[in-house]
Parts: C-alpha cells; sequence; structure tokens
C-alpha cells in the first residue's frame, strides 16, 4: 500500500492544472468511499468464492479487508508526511541547485512552491476526511470498526510495529530516491 501511495504523489506531482488535481482527487476519494464498502459485502465475497478466487470464510475475508483499511490510512499519512518533507528539504536544502525543479521557480512551469504545497495539503486533507468517512460506513454498515482491528492485530503481534516501521522506512527511502531521479519533461 506504501509503494502505490508513493506512485500517487509522484503522480499528483505531474500534474499540469488545477482541474486535473480536483478530478482526480475527487476520483480517488470516491472511488474508494463507493468501492471499499461493496467489496466487503457477503455477495461480493460469495462472487470471489464462485471464482475461486478467495477460499476464506466471510468473517475471515471481512477481517482483511477492514485490516486494510487500517493499512491504507497509515500508508496515505506517512507517504504524504514523507512527500511533504521531501519537497521542503529539496527546495530549502542546500542541494536546491542540484534539484532545479524542486525550487519550483520556472516561470515556464505551472505549479510554484505555494501552490505545490497547498494542493499537496489539500489532498491530505480530502484523504483524511475519505478515510473518516470510509471508517464510518465500515462501522455502520458492518459494525466492525478498522482503527481497533489495526490496534488489535499490532497486540497480538506485536513483532509487526518494529517490522511495519522497518519497512516503511526502505520504501520511502525508494520514494526519496524516485521522487529526486523523476524527469518532469
Amino acid at each position: 500500500m506504501l509503494t502505490y501511495q508513493t506512485y500517487v504523489r509522484a503522480l499528483y506531482a505531474r500534474l499540469r492544472s488545477p482541474q486535473q488535481f480536483i478530478w482526480l482527487q475527487a476520483l480517488s476519494s470516491g472511488f474508494l468511499i463507493i468501492l471499499t464498502p461493496l467489496t466487503m459485502t457477503e455477495t461480493y465475497h460469495r462472487a470471489l468464492t464462485m471464482l475461486g478466487l478467495t477460499g476464506q470464510s466471510y468473517g475471515s475475508y471481512q477481517k482483511i479487508c477492514t485490516r486494510n483499511v487500517f493499512i491504507r490510512f497509515l500508508a496515505e499519512n506517512v507517504s504524504m508526511l514523507t512527500f511533504l518533507g521531501s519537497i521542503l528539504v529539496l527546495h530549502f536544502g542546500p542541494n536546491t541547485d542540484v534539484y532545479p525543479y524542486f525550487a519550483f521557480d520556472d516561470p515556464d512551469e505551472p505549479y510554484n512552491f505555494k501552490l505545490t504545497l497547498f494542493a499537496s495539503a489539500i489532498t491530505w486533507a480530502c484523504e483524511l476526511v475519505a478515510g473518516i468517512v470510509l471508517r464510518g460506513l465500515i462501522r455502520w454498515i458492518f459494525g466492525v470498526n478498522a482503527n481497533i482491528e489495526g490496534r488489535m492485530d499490532l497486540a497480538v503481534w506485536p513483532e509487526l510495529l518494529p517490522t511495519c516501521v522497518a519497512v516503511m522506512l526502505h520504501v520511502l527511502q525508494n520514494m526519496l530516491f524516485s521522487i529526486i531521479r523523476l524527469h518532469f519533461r
């Protein structure tokens, strides 16, 4: 999920107009809120079972879907914090001359630093709201609290926390290097 979110951040960095950003964010949040609960229904699980795509019980399948919501929430927040941190460091840091795209001062480019930071903050706010709405829908429709399920997994398997931190650091290191290597033309 963190790798997926890394590529989403890179996609946002390539948008050429605020309208593209608005459409992409609306579609992303809308699909998340609509499709995730649909994929958690017994009907969807039955279809997956009939197609031979899962052999899990509905309860186990639902638990995995709920865990995925928790993991997505973590990945969105960690990747956005890293993205914002990396553009701040690359924009204001001592290596600004090495990465001229992140100076955001090219008059031929549609985005400047202020717009990029603002659009990223709006993206993050939209993702937070969509996550809250989604978790509320899951609790209301299915009676399952995604936050509690995620925390219970960490309590049952305490080795997950250091493993998650190590994986996040590794993926985010790759994210930073991929952002640095992007060619925007």
